[in-house]
C-alpha cells in the first residue's frame, strides 16, 4: 500500500500539486459491503480528521521552490512535444508559455 500512494503522491507532484495528503488504510476485501464495521469506522474517523485538517489549510498552502523547477522543467518538456494531447491541454492552459498554476 505504501508504495501505490507514494507513487500518487508523486503523480500529484509531477502535476504541480503543492501538498498531497496521504491515508492508506487495509480493508482485507473486494467489496465495501463485506468491510468489517470496526475497519469501517476507524477508516470514519481518519477519514474525517484528514478532511478537517486540509480545509482548515485551504488557500495555505503554497508551492515550494522543487515544485515550481520541476514545473518549469516540465513546462520545456511540453514545448517539445512528446504527446499531442499533453502538449495541447498544456498551451491551452498558457502554461508553456509563463503561466503558473500558483499564481
Amino acid at each position: 500500500m505504501k508504495s501505490t500512494i507514494k507513487d500518487m503522491a508523486d503523480s500529484t507532484f509531477f502535476r504541480g500539486i503543492a501538498k498531497t495528503y496521504k491515508l492508506g488504510l487495509a480493508v482485507m476485501e473486494t467489496r465495501w459491503e463485506m468491510v468489517k464495521p470496526s475497519i469501517k469506522s476507524k477508516i470514519d474517523k481518519k477519514t474525517t480528521s484528514l478532511a478537517m485538517t486540509i480545509s482548515k489549510k485551504v488557500g495555505a498552502i503554497k508551492s515550494n521552490i522543487k515544485t515550481k523547477a520541476f514545473f518549469s522543467i516540465m513546462s520545456v518538456m511540453q514545448k517539445k512535444g512528446f504527446n499531442p494531447a499533453d502538449v495541447e491541454y498544456w498551451k491551452a492552459k498558457g502554461w508553456t508559455n509563463g503561466k503558473r498554476p500558483w499564481r
